[in-house]
């Protein structure tokens, strides 16, 4: 009961953390093309295609082995080992970006982003903690469905992301083509 609780408390610290930092979806919105800032655009928009099929990699792998701990295919043990070598390439998505230097306009975007990403990286660091307790004492049972909720929100936010985004290609296509006019 103590290990589901602590993973209660960590999943409302963040996501009040989440709420309070703003992350609406009209920052993107406000986002324009224009002949100034097409370039970094489109360099910007290429990076994040790259970290969102990375994270989404790295969320496939997370929610297959929680799937195995519902069907039974995968023990808590087992589970956590997956989620040791996740953790590996989370943490490295993470730093990519967070190093990504952005221009202003794109800050807030970005600032989203960084958010959606360490949000993903707390589940599985969260999931481990639990896979771990819930090995070593036997009453501790991991809360299954507290993370299948988690990893859906997440998801639902990366979907907004990639699909503003995609409204933002579109723009950007459309741009280039005038300019080859």
């Amino acid at each position: 009961m103590k290990g589901t609780s602590k993973l209660r408390f960590s999943f409302l610290i963040l996501s009040l953390v989440i709420i309070l930092s703003g992350c609406s979806s009209s920052s993107k919105a406000n986002i324009k093309v224009t002949e100034d800032n097409i370039d970094y655009l489109i360099e910007y928009d290429e990076s994040l295609q790259t970290f969102i099929t990375e994270m989404t990699s790295i969320l496939t792998n997370f929610n297959n082995s929680l799937d195995g701990l519902y069907t039974h295919e995968v023990s808590n043990s087992q589970f956590a080992t997956i989620m040791k070598e996740t953790i590996k390439k989370s943490n490295e998505l993470v730093s990519n970006v967070e190093a990504l230097d952005v221009n202003p306009e794109l800050f807030e975007a970005h600032q989203n982003l960084i958010v959606l990403v360490n949000r993903s990286h707390q589940l599985l660091l969260t999931a481990i903690e639990s896979a771990n307790n819930s090995s070593t004492d036997e009453s501790n049972t991991m809360d299954k469905d507290t993370l299948r909720q988690e990893y859906i929100e997440i998801k639902k936010e990366q979907a907004n992301t990639a699909n503003q985004w995609k409204i933002l290609r579109e723009e950007l296509a459309s741009a280039a083509m005038d300019e080859e006019k």
